[in-house]
């Protein structure tokens, strides 16, 4: 073997040495552990538990020996915890998750231990005889039944803000899709008290460093029949507490329904707030952040107002592909 070829079979040596380490992770580095319950035929996720740095959030209440409640109140312990350090060797090397989806079986439960930088290792939640994972598993089982030392409580509903603008002041509602990559947004809708205006739908892509844009469909009028400018929540009528969920990973793509929500008044003013109506399965690092955002809105007339928003967009999709359709056709 020539020196040459000693050099280069050295070199991919350190390089693969690098590329299985960077996917090692180190236990002070654990930033959130969760454990979703993926039911079986529609496979949707429902969440069991979350720990975070200085947290632990059981959404429907503590789980008996039989099962989890999906309709109870949510508890949280707020403080110090040493659940991280219990974490096995073997879940911070690897993901090793079986996703139901590929096999005719039951649903699964799906543990994710994810790390400051956004890099998650995932794993099916089960028995093992291996001993540091029998030491996580039962740290977490105590944790999830009500048996462990973490004294938790009934989570605080924050109050409604004070409402600063007038609802009859209102003149508009403008609602935007968000688009990262390249960085842009799109008028999709003005709604106001007598009509819903539906703007153009775009596809964007850039093309030498110049945006371009291709239209789907043509402005329409209509009678607003989902009653959405009715329903223009008193939340959004406290002021404006837009996140910009891009900065989390989100709407990277076309298909990521990530929304601006635009209320003006008679004197100019616009309160802005942000929507996302997406797949959560899509994007988890941005779906972490999004669970909490989301908290913002607990009242039944903001979750009624997102209602209808997402009927009229899923309405409108719906629509403008049996228009593109039948173009195609013609």
């Amino acid at each position: 073997m020539s020196i040459k070829n000693i050099f280069y079979f050295i070199f991919n040596l350190l390089l693969l040495s690098f590329t299985v380490k960077a996917d090692v992770f180190n236990r002070q580095d654990v930033s959130t552990i969760t454990i979703n319950r993926i039911h079986r035929f529609n496979y949707e996720k429902s969440l069991i538990i979350k720990i975070t740095t200085d947290s632990i959030i059981i959404p429907h209440g503590f789980c008996n020996d039989k099962e989890c409640s999906r309709d109870g109140s949510e508890i949280e312990y707020l403080g110090h915890h040493d659940i991280f350090k219990f974490v096995p060797k073997q879940y911070l090397t690897s993901s090793h998750y079986i996703n139901p989806m590929t096999y005719d079986g039951m649903g699964t439960t799906k543990l994710e231990i994810c790390i400051l930088d956004g890099r998650c290792h995932s794993w099916n939640y089960g028995e093992s005889d291996d001993k540091e994972m029998i030491l996580f598993y039962d740290k977490l089982n105590e944790i999830i039944s009500g048996k462990s030392e973490y004294q938790f409580h009934p989570k605080n509903i924050p109050p409604m803000p004070k409402v600063i603008f007038d609802k009859k002041n209102l003149t508009s509602i403008n609602l935007y899709q968000l688009i990262a990559y390249p960085f842009h947004e799109v008028l999709l809708y003005t709604i106001t008290a007598d009509s819903i205006t539906e703007y153009p739908s775009k596809i964007c892509h850039l093309n030498i460093g110049k945006l371009q844009c291709r239209v789907l469909s043509k402005s329409i009028q209509y009678q607003d029949k989902y009653n959405i400018f009715k329903s223009f929540p008193n939340l959004f009528l406290s002021g404006s507490n837009f996140i910009d969920l891009r900065k989390y990973g989100g709407g990277y793509i076309n298909d990521d329904r990530l929304f601006k929500i635009e209320g003006c008044f008679t004197d100019g003013h616009c309160n802005i707030w942000d929507l996302y109506i997406g797949d959560r399965e899509i994007d988890s690092f941005f779906n972490r952040y999004h669970d909490d955002i989301t908290n913002r809105y607990n009242d039944d007339d903001t979750k009624e107002f997102q209602s209808k928003i997402t009927q009229l967009y899923y309405d409108t999709v719906r629509s403008n592909l049996k228009f593109n359709s039948k173009k195609t056709k013609e």
